[in-house]
Formats: structure tokens, sequence, C-alpha cells
């Protein structure tokens, strides 16, 4: 493993927060850090912190308690030495803390419009292997069935390398059960695109995106044409 890789740095910087993020019991972590630290025995790096807002609350409330929850974890991390958090709050639909150090970047981010989850959130701990190479960390995790079924949409509508990756990783081991199932049909009507865009997107090039954003992060060889088949 480089160590002198920007992403290395990335994974380590975000293992640090982790624990800061975790104090907020609202939070739980889904997306590719959930599956590829927590879930899975670490396929691939991962650089973001991607949270779901658990309370079922009307928007406006969801709004407020989601950002007061956000700046104090901008507080708390802001606290560390050597570590400096931004909140961005300027999209109502997107919230992010920005945080630096003298190495490495990394966001954390919550969509206070898609609030609550399917099934509980359990809190669990980094893989033994992530553990091993950056340290202890646990926090509240999505379900499977939220986290497989967000990320399947998220496949879709983004057609990210990463996603692309994380969605081969699925269907090279266990498949899609019919619980993941349900959560991607959930997440694909709740989505703000129409259902026809997302389960019929037009595909684009993997290619740049590949190379500046997803190239050097997994352990073993991937190629772009693999996740494009």
């Amino acid at each position: 493993m480089d160590k002198d890789s920007p992403y290395y740095k990335q994974v380590s910087l975000l293992i640090r927060m982790l624990p800061v993020v975790a104090t907020e019991t609202v939070f739980a972590l889904k997306g590719g850090t959930a599956i590829n630290l927590f879930v899975r025995d670490f396929p691939r790096l991962s650089v973001d912190i991607d949270l779901a807002y658990l309370p079922l609350e009307p928007r406006d409330e969801a709004l407020i308690n989601v950002r007061a929850a956000l700046q104090r974890i901008t507080d708390r991390i802001n606290t560390q030495p050597d570590i400096r958090a931004a909140f961005q709050d300027n999209k109502a639909d997107e919230l992010r803390i920005v945080v630096s150090s003298p190495v490495a970047t990394i966001k954390i981010e919550v969509s206070p419009v898609a609030r609550g989850t399917l099934h509980s959130a359990e809190i669990m701990p980094v893989q033994e292997s992530v553990e091993d190479e950056f340290g202890y960390a646990e926090i509240q995790v999505v379900s499977l069935p939220d986290l497989y079924g967000g990320k399947l949409c998220a496949a879709m509508d983004r057609q990210h390398p990463r996603d692309l990756f994380d969605v081969r990783m699925l269907l090279g081991s266990e498949g899609i059960s019919r619980e993941i199932l349900v959560g991607f049909l959930t997440y694909t009507l709740s989505h703000p695109r129409p259902i026809n865009e997302v389960m019929s997107p037009n595909w684009q090039p993997l290619n740049e995106k590949f190379q500046a954003e997803f190239d050097g992060m997994t352990f073993e060889e991937v190629e772009c044409e693999d996740l494009a088949s």
C-alpha cells in the first residue's frame, strides 16, 4: 500500500474524523466508505463520509436539526491540532463539511431531503484490515438493504467508477437479494429525477473519471472496461 498516495492520506484523515461524526447519533454512515471499510474486507480506498439522517421529521425541522448537528461536528473537529473544518450550507439539498489537514482534504456530506431509512442502523467497527492499517473506529452504519439499495440507485444515476466497482463486488458475491431490490426500488422512487431516467440512463464514457477519480484506489487491478461491461 502506497502511503504517499493522496488516497491513502485521505483515508487516514477520514478514519480520524469518524469518531467525531459518531458523536451525533442522528446520522449513520452510508455509501462507499460504509461498503469498503465496514462491510467488505477493504477492497478499495474510500475518501468521503456520506451520511444518512435517521429521524423522520418534516423537511423544515430536519434542515434546522441537520445544520445544528453538522455545526457541532465542525466545532469539535476545529479543536483538533492541524485540522480545519468548514461547514458549507449554501445548498439546501446538500450540506457538507470540508475537512483539511496539511496533507489531505475530505468531505462529510448529508442530504436533508432524503431522510430516514428502511431498516434500523447499527454500530459497526471498521474491518480488521482497515484497523491494522489506519486504526480503530466505529460508527452507526445503515442496513444492507439501505446501503446497497442506495448504491444501486447511485450507480445508475451518476455512473461513477467507484459506484460501479461497488456494485460489481456485490454482483460477484452474494448478489442482489429481495431486500436489496426493495431498497433499490424505494430509493429510485424517492429520487429527484424521473424514474424512467434513472432506470434507463444515457450511459456515458468512463475513461476520464476512471483515470482522475478511481485509478489507484483498488488493491486488485481493475480496468475501465471491467466496470463498463
